[in-house]
């Protein structure tokens, strides 16, 4: 089991190794997004910034470009990170400036933001670019240079010059503001829109190659924390599986090493007479110490294991015995005996039940066989093969869990059904607004018209009893008339059953 776990592991372990890349782009695409908003964020505080500083001056048709001037344009400058130069302009001409540097008038479109300030983008020569933000008063008027996006700052950490962007103000006209140096060799983008105030903007941030190895040391990191992470603990969940499967196989071979499995028995009674006419018996498995292990909890397991048939033959033998004990042995009244598809795959349940009846001078009638159709038979004419014997010999079969599974009517028709087991689900529709009391009445007519026997499972009410005999239904199984029981119970509850209510 080990390698198993071993091999559970390293294939787990692999198959998530391989998403690395996929950790990769997520990380480049997460830090770029990321990104995008912050420039967004920036390019919002450099407008506050940009018109808060241009309303602290006073207006530009006034403005002298003196000592004073001067150094009020540049202490707003130096006061404000995202403002590289101001200027005054009077008509065409630059009039004062915070610094030496000159800003290219000539040819550039306002976007009108209100009444008195516009935003506007110099691209040059060179390929830089100057956004400004404008604040006019008659003749003359301010022009703010800002740098609303310092992008480099960003990725500083992870290469250099691998980020770009371009950036859009929708409208009339069109302002379009774009990084001085643009990547060549762009492999991923993101867009984002927003709106601020009447300005529509859209920024798209692009990233190089280089931008996407950054990450691939922490995609390596991440993708072999997340392979170990859900190796260990789908090998964990195969682990306690497959020991849960090993220890429940052991703990069958020692029940059945003990002797641990009994059968118990519930009533079915003629509900027109209160007289009892047979009994199913259901595998209880009772450990050493008294402790019960539900059925749920190993029957499934015993059934796909194959043990089903050792603990078949384990209860038969106890089953036997008791049919005498009780004096059933004339076959007056029967015993059925769950059997499942695994039961009909050869003879061996044929031969050992042969051997048992013949050992214990019992009527083969006695018997008889329960298949469910929760459970589909894949070779119905092999189980038709099987039964034979079983019928031959006596015996009839009837149909467990009826109008619930695979094949009810196939069933019927290929493997002599001779009684139809309604379900407990349909049942309990019995005077209730449930689309499935249709079905118990259509099971009730198929049974008719196929001139078949039928027995009610799980019926706990006279109110029940009574509604199924009112639709011919008179065999009742349930705790209406008595739970099942453990041998030595149902000798004493025996007596009673002349004087069940009618």
């Amino acid at each position: 089991m080990k390698r198993v776990i071993s091999l559970i592991f390293i294939g787990i372990f692999s198959a998530c190794l391989i998403m690395v890349n996929f950790f990769n782009h997520f990380f480049a695409e997460q830090s770029l997004k990321r990104d995008a908003e912050q420039l967004l964020f920036q390019f919002h505080d450099a407008l506050n910034e940009a018109n808060l500083a241009l309303h602290e001056l006073p207006d530009p048709e006034h403005a002298q470009c003196n000592e004073a001037t001067q150094t009020r344009l540049a202490q707003s400058s130096f006061d404000n990170p995202a403002i590289r130069n101001l200027t005054i302009i009077h008509g065409q001409d630059q009039y004062c400036s915070s610094s030496a540097i000159e800003i290219a008038i000539e040819d550039y479109k306002e976007h009108a933001i209100d009444s008195e300030y516009d935003l506007a983008s110099i691209q040059h020569l060179n390929k830089s670019a100057d956004f400004l933000m404008v604040r006019h008063h008659g003749d003359s008027k301010y022009i703010m240079s800002i740098n609303p996006f310092m992008v480099n700052y960003l990725a500083e950490f992870a290469c250099s010059n691998c980020l770009d962007y371009t950036f859009t103000i929708h409208g009339e006209p069109e302002l379009i503001f774009s990084s001085a140096f643009q990547n060549t060799n762009q492999v991923i983008q993101y867009q984002v829109d927003k709106t601020e105030g009447n300005l529509k903007l859209s920024l798209v941030l692009h990233a190089s190659q280089d931008f996407v190895n950054y990450y691939k040391e922490l995609s390596w990191f991440a993708a072999v924390l997340f392979a170990t992470i859900v190796a260990s603990v789908l090998s964990i969940i195969s682990y306690k599986l497959l020991t849960r499967r090993q220890s429940m196989q052991h703990m069958i071979h020692d029940a059945l090493k003990y002797n641990e499995f009994t059968p118990y028995y519930q009533p079915i009674v003629d509900s027109r007479s209160g007289k009892l006419i047979g009994v199913e018996m259901l595998a209880r498995w009772i450990k050493k110490d008294g402790s019960v292990i539900p059925p749920y909890q190993f029957i499934p397991y015993a059934e796909e294991s194959g043990l089903i048939i050792d603990i078949t033959e384990q209860i038969l033998i106890k089953t036997a015995a008791d049919i005498n004990r009780f004096g059933w042995n004339k076959g007056l009244i029967f015993t059925s005996i769950n059997i499942v598809p695994e039961h009909l795959s050869d003879d061996r349940l044929f031969h050992f039940m042969q051997g048992l009846i013949e050992k214990e001078s019992l009527a083969a009638h006695c018997f008889s066989l329960e298949i469910t159709e929760r459970r589909q038979i894949e070779d119905l004419e092999n189980a038709k093969h099987r039964l034979y014997p079983f019928y031959k010999m006596g015996m009839n079969l009837k149909l467990d869990d009826a109008g619930t599974g695979y094949g009810g009517f196939s069933y019927v028709q290929e493997l002599g059904i001779s009684t139809l087991k309604i379900d407990k689900m349909f049942v309990d529709t019995i005077n209730q607004d449930d689309i499935k009391s249709q079905v118990l009445d259509a099971i009730i007519n198929f049974a008719n018209t196929s001139c078949l026997s039928t027995i009610a499972e799980g019926v706990e009410s006279m109110e029940q009893v009574q509604y199924l005999a009112s639709k011919g239904v008179f065999n009742i199984q349930g705790y209406v008339y008595a739970k099942p029981m453990a041998a030595q119970e149902m000798q004493f509850w025996q007596p009673k059953a002349t004087h069940l209510e009618r």
